[in-house]
């Protein structure tokens, strides 16, 4: 660790506890301090280079400072940050999302992916009449007290995998909330099905991550998600589907385009300005309706569509749309996994990679991470040998085993061999060592 680092460190501890905003940045025995990122870069305040893996958690999707995003931004910024007032430009923003992704017919604007999901639940109680909401255990959707369960719930506070507790995931979180929220694991329709009929006339929604990207790379089986499309719409019950990540990064129109399933409602954000501060909830007309002034379910938020992210969106949007972003990081990520797969088994370490679309974890276990439970069965002691060894090789990564890692568009070859270069010389020290 730098002295530069360290010395931040410590100023930062004194201010902010863990010296850090959000705590998936620290790890032991500090974080790093960065001062710049351009491309597929970081730069710490030494002046020491990273290939960035983790790029905003996923947010920068065309990599970092995008020149045409930039000018974009540059010269909104001359015209008004955020005025408090609506533009031409949140139109043009919105058209296109109505015009990429298919369940929306409406959208608004909000900052976070914790504010859409918060917002999304709240209409979709409204719409309904109903108070519940069934989510995926293990699923991370944001910082919400209905949604803050069983995200890394304990095995010996989890329950049974055929009815899974909703475990808070941490003191603060209201016992009330927690109580309204059913859990169900992914994949698992036959659970799925039971839960949501037994409790049809109380749960407004079923808030999914099509693609759990919170566990690392978790992919949908085949039929998974037209099944749960079918139950829930049999049931009454509306299909929301969180594509904070999946969103504008599997295809143009996200993982409701790949999988050819319609929610009822989406969230996005991320992606959807290349990392600038901006979401949107997606909706049916009739759903978002509520929302209109004057209707049933408020709807404000002093930033939302905020002009700098808006201009970001536009652009962001405009490349997106092509597909060509898609198919490149969809190539780069199965090449990844197929020579990380050869490099495993060259050196006779049971470990494997999950990719899709730009985003891959690496899970040292002998069998394929389908849900929470396989994903929390891991061995983190060899996971943590082998993060800390490719963060000193340069790469950038981070701790927790289920984080989700990528690439981006700004990413090239010679990038993609430095970051299977140190992959391979960690396998080496994780099999020397265990």
């Amino acid at each position: 660790m730098s002295t530069n680092n360290l010395k931040l460190f410590e100023r930062a501890d004194k201010v902010a506890p863990g010296a850090i905003h959000s705590n998936i940045r620290y790890f032991p025995p500090s974080p790093l301090f960065f001062s710049k990122a351009k491309g597929s870069k970081l730069w710490d305040v030494d002046g020491t280079e990273y290939i960035d893996c983790v790029v905003n958690m996923g947010a920068c999707i065309l990599g970092h400072g995008h020149p045409k995003i930039t000018e974009s931004v540059r010269n909104q910024i001359e015209n008004g940050l955020t005025c408090g007032v609506e533009s031409e430009l949140s139109v043009n923003v919105a058209e296109r999302l109505t015009s990429m992704i298919p369940c929306a017919k409406t959208v608004r604007f909000s900052n976070t992916g914790t504010e859409a999901v918060m917002k999304a639940i709240m209409i979709a109680r409204a719409f309904t009449g109903r108070d519940m909401i069934i989510k995926m255990e293990g699923g991370y959707n944001g910082w919400y007290d209905s949604v803050l369960t069983s995200v890394s719930p304990r095995f010996d506070q989890a329950g049974p995998e055929t009815a899974p507790n909703s475990v808070p995931e941490n003191d603060g979180i209201l016992k009330a909330a927690a109580a309204k929220t059913l859990v169900v694991p992914f994949n698992n329709l036959d659970v799925a099905e039971t839960i949501i009929e037994r409790n049809r006339d109380r749960v407004a929604a079923l808030l999914i991550e099509p693609i759990q990207f919170n566990l690392g790379c978790v992919l949908p089986k085949e039929g998974y998600l037209k099944a749960l499309r079918e139950i829930t719409e049999d049931n009454g019950v509306l299909l929301i589907f969180d594509e904070v990540i999946s969103g504008f990064r599997v295809a143009p129109g996200g993982a409701q385009e790949y999988y050819g399933v319609t929610p009822d409602m989406a969230t996005f954000a991320k992606a959807i300005a290349n990392g600038y501060p901006l979401s949107a909830v997606a909706a049916r007309a009739d759903i978002m309706e509520i929302s209109r002034p004057g209707g049933r379910v408020g709807y404000g938020g002093l930033y939302n569509g905020s002009q700098a992210s808006l201009a970001a969106a536009s652009v962001a949007l405009s490349i997106l749309n092509t597909g060509e972003v898609q198919e490149k990081l969809k190539i780069g990520t199965q090449s990844l996994v197929k020579r990380f797969g050869e490099l495993a088994a060259d050196l006779g370490v049971e470990v494997r990679m999950q990719g899709f679309a730009g985003q891959f974890q690496v899970y040292f276990t002998d069998g394929e991470v389908v849900d929470y439970r396989t994903s929390a069965r891991v061995d983190a002691k060899k996971y943590g040998i082998f993060q800390r060894s490719i963060l000193r090789q340069r790469i950038y990564s981070l701790p927790p085993t289920s984080f989700h890692h990528g690439i981006t568009t700004s990413h090239n070859d010679e990038d993609i061999e430095a970051i299977l270069t140190a992959m391979g010389n960690a396998l080496r020290e994780v099999k020397a060592n265990t």
